[in-house]
């Protein structure tokens, strides 16, 4: 697989449905040029949360259109030389999925395909609250480590890993280049069914297991797919967890914690704090240098970024693309900058469920009403979920000086200039207020990276012969 990659993510819901999707492949190649375009899910869903909760792995959901569409789709994206990756969500199925009706009601066949305990023990959700629900069917507790609506499935079971082998092969044979796996790194839990967990964030009562390694394996070690992995667990997400992901499974990983860790405590988006700069700088320099990381300032799962920072997005840009991550992922509208819309200060206008538990945490923590909503408004993932406004790709694409037109600069130095694909790291400076000066090295020649979240200063890249690229148009000299 391509030591390095672009890959450009589309959360469906935002553009209605594949066929959409589709036209929209060329000017996305125009734009950034991705060498993978990820595809949020599809399939056939409830929609409870987002698309995560599947019912069915091989059949797309009726509103994003059928897998004639989606076969279209693959081709034409292939004419731009574009790869599709699909989510794979392995981790948890609907509860309206066959496999948990037939297995509340005990099949023989599907009893064993979830986890079933007589007692719950004391984990709670990523989401918060007990992650056990109580099945009155099936009189037992079914294991949940996001939604209720999201039951967890049992990869000791064999039976359920050959499901997935059968599912991937199924889509692959359909042209499907590759996936990203959703959370990755917690497949497997029934080794700590014996014991009861700490009343600490959701986040931090699950880690990566050596079964879950081999699961993984098993589904996607050794073969011609690109994979790359969402470990959840955060900050504490060790460089020893990444690499048994990275070592012969996956082309590449994200770090959610890398993100996180700029402005939430131990990865708890209710606990939002002043963006802390300079660890944030120093936690990306040390993982950029990884070669199989996947670095993302944007994501389904996180509001928009400029809004989140309150900077120019093409000094996030210059962060993503000048430091020597492997992997960028682009989210879409990321491009033209698309900062956080307005929803309204009502709970109701955010349909996520992470959104609504964000908001019941706040209030029982003592947070008005009022309180609540401007902290939900501000760190809420519907932010980033929302239909994209097509008029500004057409304006920016006309404005030299755009967002847009810099990505298109921005990617294309990305892409070809030795430096930025070989040269070393030296972080020169952090600071507390935004400013971050490093410099990239590829033999006698030697790049300096300027970069001022602050806007107090212009961000630059420059090289021997001046400056190459700048945050503001009349800063940039051309090269010699």
């Amino acid at each position: 697989m391509a030591k390095r990659a672009l890959i450009y993510q589309i959360y469906p819901a935002s553009f209605g449905n594949l066929n959409f999707i589709t036209s929209k492949i060329p000017s996305i190649a125009k734009n950034i040029q991705p060498d993978y375009i990820w595809l949020s899910p599809f399939f056939k869903s409830p929609w409870q949360e987002g698309g995560y909760d599947v019912a069915d792995y091989k059949e797309v959901d009726q509103r994003f259109g059928d897998l004639t569409d989606l076969k279209k789709l693959v081709f034409v994206a292939e004419q731009h030389g574009i790869k599709i990756l699909l989510d794979l969500v392995l981790n948890h199925t609907s509860v309206e999925h066959e496999w948990f009706q037939k297995s509340r009601c005990r099949d023989p066949w599907y009893a064993d395909y979830y986890i079933w305990l007589d007692k719950p023990l004391n984990w709670q959700s990523f989401f918060g609250g007990p992650a056990y629900e109580y099945d009155c069917i099936r009189g037992q507790y079914y294991l949940h480590l996001f939604d209720k609506s999201q039951p967890d499935l049992n990869f000791e079971n064999p039976r359920v890993t050959q499901e997935f082998q059968k599912i991937i092969k199924f889509w692959t044979d359909l042209g499907i280049a590759g996936f990203r796996v959703d959370s990755a790194n917690v497949l497997s839990e029934n080794k700590l069914r014996r014991g009861y967990l700490p009343r600490i964030p959701g986040f931090f009562n699950y880690f990566q297991t050596k079964r879950t390694v081999q699961v993984l394996d098993r589904l996607l070690g050794g073969n011609k797919l690109f994979a790359i992995a969402e470990p959840v667990g955060g900050v504490f997400l060790s460089f020893t967890k990444f690499r048994e992901l990275t070592r012969h499974i996956f082309d590449a990983a994200f770090n959610v914690g890398t993100l996180d860790i700029a402005d939430t405590v131990l990865s708890d988006k209710a606990s939002s704090v002043p963006v802390r700069y300079k660890k944030w700088f120093r936690k990306l320099a040390r993982w950029s240098v990884e070669p199989s990381f996947s670095l993302a300032i944007e994501s389904h799962d996180a509001p928009r970024a400029p809004s989140r920072f309150d900077t120019d997005p093409k000094i996030l840009a210059m962060l993503q693309f000048l430091l020597p991550a492997n992997y960028p992922c682009v989210y879409q509208g990321q491009e033209i900058g698309t900062k956080n819309p307005e929803l309204g200060d009502n709970i109701h206008n955010y349909p996520g469920v992470l959104s609504h538990a964000i908001y019941q945490q706040l209030l029982r923590s003592g947070k008005s009403k009022k309180d609540a909503m401007k902290i939900v408004k501000k760190v809420s993932r519907d932010n980033a979920r929302q239909p994209l406004d097509w008029s500004a790709f057409a304006s920016q694409a006309k404005q030299p000086d755009s967002v847009l037109n810099f990505y298109r600069k921005l990617t294309a130095l990305w892409r070809t200039d030795p430096v930025l694909t070989c040269g070393n790291l030296k972080v020169k400076k952090t600071t507390k207020s935004g400013v971050f000066d490093f410099e990239r090295r590829y033999h006698s020649q030697i790049y300096q990276v300027h970069l001022d979240f602050s806007g107090k200063t212009t961000s630059t890249l420059a090289g021997p012969h001046g400056i190459i690229l700048s945050s503001k148009p009349d800063q940039i000299i051309p090269r010699k």
